[in-house]
């Protein structure tokens, strides 16, 4: 069953998610594994690793074909036309990574959109790796937290090489439910479970 449109966003966007689809497949021979595992309705949040510049349509795109998702992006984009136009009509949430203590207008539209039982990708690492292993960032715990929305595990594999035209296969798991801490330290409770996250997201091989 196809993703419903959402009355907020143009249709022109279930076009554009079509034209990424159409052309990851057509020069990286684009394989989606898993997509019986994403809910279909009620908040969600969908965490995945960061390899290249790639991953955001590719996954949006791929995701698109149960729900439509929203995607945090660096505000940096929004200075851009037409990506300044279309952006926030794409559902795009704007953070500023410079800001100390993190973004609250980010978090605060993060929030909103999954109390609409919206679905939101999020790049734990916050960055793309490139190589490295990177310390996520506490965000998606707070963000399970605040919403109550469970977290979506996917892997995306070799859209490092996606100028080569390589391969790339996307492949989404299981659901993780943040518990609050019984010695309510919240700051120890968002470093593991943001951790276990990777963990759990470095766990899914390129298999079937």
């Amino acid at each position: 069953m196809p993703a419903q449109p959402d009355i907020e966003r143009p249709l022109t966007l279930l076009f554009v998610y079509g034209f990424f689809r159409a052309f990851f497949r057509l020069f990286n021979s684009l394989k989606v594994l898993g997509l019986e595992n994403i809910p279909r309705t009620g908040p969600l949040i969908v965490a995945c690793n960061h390899l290249s510049l790639s991953d955001p349509p590719a996954l949006t795109s791929s995701l698109a074909l149960v729900r439509l998702p929203n995607v945090i992006a660096k505000k940096e984009l929004f200075s851009f036309w037409p990506l300044s136009y279309f952006l926030p009509r794409w559902g795009a949430i704007p953070v500023d990574r410079t800001r100390a203590g993190g973004d609250l207008g980010a978090l605060r539209g993060c929030l909103t959109a999954l109390k609409r039982d919206g679905c939101l990708i999020i790049f734990p690492e916050g960055t793309r790796a490139q190589g490295r292993t990177l310390k996520p960032k506490p965000g998606v715990a707070l963000m399970a937290h605040k919403s109550g929305a469970p977290v979506l595990i996917a892997r995306i594999f070799n859209s490092d090489n996606f100028s080569k035209l390589g391969k790339i296969t996307i492949k989404y798991g299981g659901l993780k439910t943040f518990v609050p801490p019984a010695d309510g330290d919240l700051k120890a409770a968002y470093a593991r479970f943001s951790e276990e996250v990777m963990a759990d997201i470095f766990s899914l091989t390129e298999e079937q």
